[in-house]
């Protein structure tokens, strides 16, 4: 009863950020995304990172800020945005683990196969 509990609590996650970015909602997990083309764009997505914010802070859900990364996918990304949440700078990383999945800035699986093989060459060892 406990995780539905938590998606009916969180439910209009959503529609607070759809106005300017796109959320997916997984079981615990919130992935906010927007297409950075301009420097508009990049601030429409820290407002919108200032609204999740708020929405947490009015209903008293504590964020994690650790675990809060920012991953850029695609050719001639800008790397120089900073993004923060909580008054605190997201780390910015090159490979992602991703409900199970690794993927990289150029979302390749080379990094996820290369831990696969990884894995089984231990298992022989």
């Amino acid at each position: 009863m406990g995780p539905i509990l938590f998606i009916i609590y969180i439910n209009d996650l959503p529609e607070v950020c759809k106005q300017f970015i796109n959320v997916y909602l997984f079981a615990d997990d919130a992935k906010l995304y927007k297409h950075v083309m301009t420097d508009d764009d990049h601030q429409v997505l820290q407002k919108d990172l200032n609204t999740f914010q708020e929405w947490s802070d009015r209903w008293l859900l504590r964020l994690n800020v650790n675990k809060c990364k920012i991953a850029f996918y695609g050719r001639d990304v800008n790397y120089e945005y900073k993004y923060y949440l909580l008054s605190t700078a997201l780390e910015s990383v090159d490979v992602i683990k991703d409900l199970g999945v690794v993927l990289d800035s150029e979302l390749s699986f080379v990094s996820y196969c290369k831990k696969k093989i990884n894995k089984l060459h231990v298992g022989f060892d």
